[in-house]
């Protein structure tokens, strides 16, 4: 016995080791890879950047710096997976502020409103007392139409740092849209007087920007055609100040539009960002047709570059080009190895299935949605595979493919909880397509992961009932559901239906009639209060309870429960 645990023991002393050994790697790996990465980033080496990143990652997912330095190399690089991986920073390190801000920023430059908001919300409340957050603020308010609330963000920042210019150039940007004349020419002056007397290119530039805007908005033609020839020749500028220039020379009408489209296309030619920038132009300003002309006249090597595949691809996809489309993506692949992010292969193939579906070839389309599902499920990083399945819900939801939406809203909810933005969209279009079952299955998952949430409760309770299913027990869920909010008149509508099924009409009107007047003329309550009523022999007041469910958005169950109740009244 004393041999065995001796050697009991000496295993032990081993695996210890070993797992020391092993743990000991692996933090070497991440530490040695990080900082690779960084003498790359020094040497302005983003591709070697990259990749020694990739093992330090797939290590551990949850590297906070290696996702940091992931995402601050997509920015410089300008590659669509940047955001993702901003999220995922935050998403890891919840109370970073510079990240949280950060993410904002990257959000406010990408026009996602609903991000950018969402960011900010998450800002603690004595972080929110710096000029940083308001300035975002008040940019991310801008992008959602309140130049109200933009313009408080924007004062609070100039009262907390008057040093810093930045945040009074954006104030005298809200004031140049006001309707008042005075405010309106005190701003112009104000962003002419930077263009006159600051040495901050970016800020004059910026300047500039704003004016031609107003100057195109009064038809002042020749200070829109100076300052953006101004902003187009500055060596400092972004490629979208050339666009800008395009802009107004376009809508004036001017001889030098053709000449300086030719010109930028030409400088464009070289580089995928531009090129981006100046296709995504020309669609919106001239035709999609054109912007395809000119990315299929590109030099060949630049046309198999991933970007200008993505790009001709989305002009075939938006002319319904499908044979067209078909025929020039079918052996592309939209891999990246070197770039974690631009991994974009199940977009091919969802763009495969849109052209099947196109040619009316149904069966093979639905087996190329699966190869782009399960695409996205092979993705490398959790980070990307969330990604992945929010995208191609937005492809579906494009397409008006309910099923395929669905579908893919549910692998969210069922795989990635923590993915909020799911469960309120599925909820929404089990309702509207009267998936009633479904909407009771989804109901179930989520109250069980949120058991204090008594909406959800009353929903599974409501929707149980209605669809008989027993195995919810959905008589003791209404009851206790009300007991704990008697005042819902929702809760207390599915409750009183219970007791209705059950038999006992009196309680189940006594139950109404304790809710308000304004209550019961909800069209949903109404309709049971209707059903209720009749079961109780006030034909009359039910019948004008019962006509009131036709603005009600109701399940398919509740139309036939109440059509059923308006017989005979």
């Amino acid at each position: 016995m004393r041999k065995i645990v001796i050697a009991l023991s000496a295993c032990v002393v081993i695996l210890l080791l070993g797992y020391t050994s092993y743990r000991g790697y692996q933090v070497w790996k991440q530490s040695h890879g990080l900082a690779m990465a960084k003498g790359f980033i020094a040497k302005k080496d983003v591709r070697s950047a990259l990749l020694a990143l990739q093992p330090v990652l797939q290590a551990n997912p949850r590297n906070v710096e290696g996702s940091r330095l992931m995402a601050a190399l997509m920015e410089t690089e300008q590659m669509p997976g940047s955001l993702v991986w901003r999220e995922r920073v935050v998403e890891l390190d919840p109370q970073s502020l510079p990240d949280r801000l950060a993410l904002a920023q990257a959000a406010v430059l990408q026009r996602d409103y609903s991000l950018a908001t969402n960011t900010l919300a998450g800002v603690a409340e004595p972080d929110r007392k710096t000029q940083a957050y308001h300035s975002l603020a008040g940019m991310a308010a801008l992008m959602g139409n309140e130049p109200l609330e933009a313009e408080a963000h924007f004062q609070e920042a100039v009262r907390l740092d008057p040093a810093d210019p930045v945040p009074q150039l954006d104030l005298a940007v809200v004031r140049l849209h006001r309707t008042n004349v005075q405010d309106v020419a005190e701003a112009r002056a104000t962003l002419e007087r930077v263009i006159l007397t600051s040495t901050n290119a970016f800020l004059c530039n910026q300047a500039r920007r704003e004016l031609v805007v107003d100057a195109m908005k009064g038809k002042d033609v020749p200070t829109a055609r100076r300052l953006s020839q101004e902003l187009a020749q500055s060596a400092k500028g972004p490629f979208t100040d050339k666009l800008l220039r395009l802009d107004v020379l376009l809508k004036t009408q001017s001889t030098e539009f053709k000449p300086a489209l030719a010109l930028y296309q030409s400088e464009a030619a070289a580089n995928p960002g531009k090129i981006a920038d100046l296709t995504r132009w020309q669609m919106a300003n001239l035709s999609t047709a054109d912007a395809l002309g000119w990315l299929q006249r590109l030099p060949a090597p630049m046309q198999t570059n991933q970007t200008v595949e993505l790009l001709a691809a989305g002009c075939l996809l938006q002319l319904k080009d499908w044979p067209g489309l078909q025929a020039a993506i079918q052996k592309q692949n939209w891999d990246d190895p070197a770039h974690p992010g631009n991994d974009l292969e199940f977009m091919r193939h969802a763009y495969l299935a849109r052209c099947l579906r196109g040619e009316n070839f149904a069966g093979a389309s639905a087996a190329e949605w699966s190869v782009a599902v399960q695409a996205v499920n092979n993705q490398r990083y959790v980070v990307l595979r969330k990604h992945g399945l929010r995208k191609l819900f937005e492809l579906a939801a494009a397409w008006n493919w309910n099923t395929e939406a669905e579908q893919v809203l549910w692998n969210v909810v069922n795989v990635y909880p923590e993915e909020k933005w799911a469960y309120p969209v599925l909820r929404y279009a089990l309702i509207q397509l009267h998936r009633t079952r479904s909407f009771m299955q989804l109901m179930d998952t989520m109250s069980k992961r949120n058991p204090e949430d008594l909406g959800i409760k009353n929903d599974l309770a409501a929707t149980a009932l209605l669809l008989g299913a027993q195995e919810f027990k959905p008589n003791d869920l209404a009851l206790e559901v009300y007991r704990k909010a008697p005042g819902n008149p929702y809760y207390a509508s599915t409750y009183a239906y219970s007791l209705f099924l059950q038999h006992d009409n009196a309680g189940a009107l006594k139950v109404m009639q304790q809710l308000s007047t304004k209550d019961l003329q909800l069209p949903s309550i109404a309709g049971y209060y209707g059903l209720i009523l009749k079961a109780n022999g006030n034909k009359t007041e039910a019948k004008a309870y019962l006509n009131r469910i036709a603005t009600a958005q109701l399940l398919p169950e509740e139309e036939t429960l109440f059509q059923q109740a308006q017989v005979g009244l």
